[in-house]
């Protein structure tokens, strides 16, 4: 544990080394992107064996939704990042003079990321991808919830990284705290929405800017023309996923009443497929990360019946794939993120009744909907706000590096990956100049009529 001078100090050491040196050149970031990447290749077995140990994460899932996705980022960033970062010139004709305007992108600074526990190693290094993009400095705070991992973490990368260019710092929330109040330029927060708030309101003491990806209950449609064996696959792939502690997974899923026994069946037959009939035994399920988390979602699954799964153990922090139906209104677990393994499964018989009913939050990180009806995939991108729509698929979307990743409203606030990430931690700076041959005086005081109506009529020419 580092000392509070330590932790509010830490942002200036790297301004200054930032500064002193200049704006690290594109050939430099791409060399530390790529030290990143060797990183990961090097340890990847270490960093499947942190991920097991703290969140029961089986080896393929580790490597998938972890490891290679930001392998693939890396490979993408540094593909394209010198036609990124490339300034954009242009010149325009005016009444006596020529501007000449030079856009670029510039480094906030010294960047602090607060990654989440769920995904650790993605969540707390895919925005550094971004961030080392720019030309910017990092700490990163990992989550003292995946203890494991954030020890691993702070040991490679403090050893192959110097402090002023990259630091892990671990500790608990009161560290967290710390940071948040030093002097960053830019901080970056991955989590829940309440301790997001409490990241935005301190950063707003000191003005400083603040990306949010929060969580949000991602709803899932299927209509009459979605149904089929596939699409449930999909749905329980997604669903159960890291046991269901993924901020994109289905949360509650609605289907509509022609097809809603046979969904539940196969939902059912997916899950034994998955998982088998045993889940605890099977290696290819996690556990919930914290006991906290653990009460709550056992709450959850006691607000409706329970049509498959339901058996947990708090010693093994287990809880089974659970399917459950018969929800009353207003239970919790139609109101809050669920966040677990545990599935709601709720009939409708009118899509556009559905989406105006309220039941569905608008402003999810992203929503789902299987169907073969166009008209439906427009009424629901219609009423959806999320920044993503997915049509007959789950999840995938944020792996790609082609798409930006990101929230609005409850969801959070600004998007990264790919260009977005380049593009989040970078500003706009421009160069201005001009050259006149000739001058309208009539801009100088003292003003006139004459001259007011001359600007009326030439405004687009003189401005």
């Amino acid at each position: 544990m580092h000392d509070n001078d330590f932790l509010k100090t830490l942002p200036e050491k790297q301004k200054e080394e930032l500064f002193s040196t200049g704006r690290p050149s594109l050939e430099n970031r791409k060399k530390q992107l790529l030290k990143l990447k060797t990183i990961l290749l090097e340890h990847e077995a270490a960093l499947i064996q942190a991920l097991h140990s703290d969140l029961g994460k089986p080896a393929f899932e580790s490597f998938s939704s972890e490891i290679a996705v930001l392998l693939n980022e890396i490979e993408h960033v540094c593909k394209h990042l010198a036609k990124w970062n490339r300034p954009v010139r242009s010149h325009h004709l005016k009444m006596g003079y020529v501007e000449a305007i030079n856009r670029m992108r510039a480094p906030y600074g010294s960047v602090l990321i607060i990654g989440s526990w769920n995904y650790p190693v993605q969540l707390s290094l895919m925005p550094v991808i971004g961030a080392i993009a720019a030309g910017n400095r990092c700490v990163i705070k990992p989550s003292e919830h995946a203890p494991a991992t954030a020890e691993l973490l702070k040991d490679i990368i403090n050893h192959a990284f110097p402090l002023e260019q990259l630091h892990v710092v671990t500790g608990d929330a009161q560290t967290a705290s710390l940071l948040t109040s030093a002097p960053f330029d830019l901080i970056f927060f991955t989590g829940s929405t309440k301790t997001g708030k409490a990241v935005a309101e301190q950063a707003a003491k000191q003005l400083t800017p603040v990306i949010l990806e929060l969580g949000g209950k991602n709803p899932c449609i299927v209509d009459e023309t979605g149904f089929s064996k596939t699409a449930i696959r999909e749905i329980v792939w997604g669903k159960f996923l890291n046991a269901g502690q993924t901020c994109i997974a289905p949360d509650t899923l609605f289907v509509h009443q022609s097809v809603y026994e046979k969904a539940l069946e196969e939902i059912s037959a997916s899950i034994s497929a998955f998982y088998g009939d045993q889940p605890q035994a099977s290696g290819d399920f996690g556990r919930i990360c914290t006991d906290e988390h653990f009460q709550k979602i056992v709450e959850f699954i006691e607000q409706g019946t329970v049509r498959h799964g339901g058996a947990h153990d708090r010693s093994d922090r287990f809880i089974a794939p659970t399917v459950i139906t018969d929800i009353k209104p207003g239970s919790p677990i139609l109101e809050e993120e669920i966040f677990g393994p545990v599935l709601p499964v709720i009939p409708y018989t009118d899509l556009q009744t559905l989406l105006y009913s309220g039941r569905l939050q608008t402003d999810s990180l992203t929503g789902y909907i299987f169907t073969k009806n166009k008209n439906h995939i427009q009424l629901f991108k219609e009423h959806m706000r999320s920044p993503t729509i997915s049509v007959n698929q789950v999840i995938h979307h944020a792996a790609s590096p082609h798409i930006s990743f990101g929230g609005v409203g409850r969801s959070g606030y600004g998007a990264y990956h790919g260009k977005a990430g380049f593009l989040a931690f970078s500003y706009e700076k421009t160069d201005y100049q001009t050259h006149h041959y000739l001058r309208f005086q009539g801009k100088f005081p003292p003003y006139s009529d004459t001259n007011r109506k001359a600007l009326k009529k030439l405004r687009k020419w003189l401005l």
